[in-house]
């Protein structure tokens, strides 16, 4: 199962992704990819907020096998910006687990 995480903590962007969906064998699961591709492109767009100076501070971006960790301060300026990177990954998040909910579970800012 992949658990994933979209929270906000004081003005920081967090999210949180674990697990593996188990629905092929490694490298032909299409689950798997599919929440790797979203979390690497959240990875990517922070980086590219933080080389263009719209972060408070360095974001802090961890990516291994199964499990990813984002977390990102945006500026006041481009708190917009930010959340809505995290709003489009989050409905990408939320149709994968609409179409596989045995392999994928979303928890979305502020909800359980």
């Amino acid at each position: 199962m992949i658990n994933v995480c979209f929270t906000k903590d004081k003005r920081n962007l967090i999210l949180k992704v674990d697990g593996h969906a188990g629905m092929a064998e490694k490298g032909q699961d299409i689950v798997c990819a599919s929440a790797s591709i979203l979390a690497y492109t959240v990875a990517q767009i922070v980086t590219t907020l933080q080389q263009q100076d719209k972060l408070k501070k360095k974001p802090t971006i961890e990516m291994h096998e199964g499990d990813a960790l984002i977390v990102c301060k945006p500026r006041r300026d481009a708190y917009a910006e930010t959340l809505h990177t995290y709003s489009v990954a989050q409905i990408g998040f939320a149709l994968l687990e609409k179409n596989f909910p045995e392999y994928v579970k979303l928890t979305r800012f502020g909800t359980a």
